[in-house]
Order: C-alpha cells, then sequence, then structure tokens
C-alpha cells in the first residue's frame, strides 16, 4: 500500500457499544457523554449503562432517536 492509498473503514456497533465508538459514529466526545449522563440528558438504562467490567456502554438506538428529536 503506499501512501496515497486510503483506507475506508465502516463501523455498525452492536446494540450496546463502548464510548470509544461515539466519535466515529455519532460525533459525541466522551466529555460530552459524560455531560450527558451526569446532568440527566442520558437516562441510566436507557441511553447508556455499566458492563461486567465497570465500563460504560451506550445504546445506539436511544441515542440515534435522542438525536433526531433534537434536530427537529
Amino acid at each position: 500500500m503506499t501512501t496515497a492509498e486510503k483506507l475506508d473503514f465502516r463501523i455498525t456497533p452492536a446494540e450496546w457499544f463502548r464510548g470509544n465508538l461515539l466519535a466515529p459514529i455519532f460525533g459525541i466526545s466522551s466529555e460530552a457523554a459524560r455531560k450527558y449522563r451526569e446532568r440527566g440528558v442520558w437516562l441510566d438504562g436507557k441511553h447508556y449503562r455499566k458492563d461486567p467490567m465497570g465500563k460504560y456502554v451506550f445504546n445506539r438506538q436511544a441515542i440515534s432517536n435522542w438525536m433526531q428529536e433534537r434536530a427537529t
């Protein structure tokens, strides 16, 4: 592969996914996600929850719906 070639990745997350995919999928930074959680904009169990390892995971459909509601 030459330096001029570009790799094209397509990400299709599962229903619940880790926070490192918020930026590439929705354009939401981890700082913004933290604020949404702390301010009660996103609801525990609906938009996010903790996985068995204690890491936050996010619900793709709930966040997508939330973003659509904000756009209207």
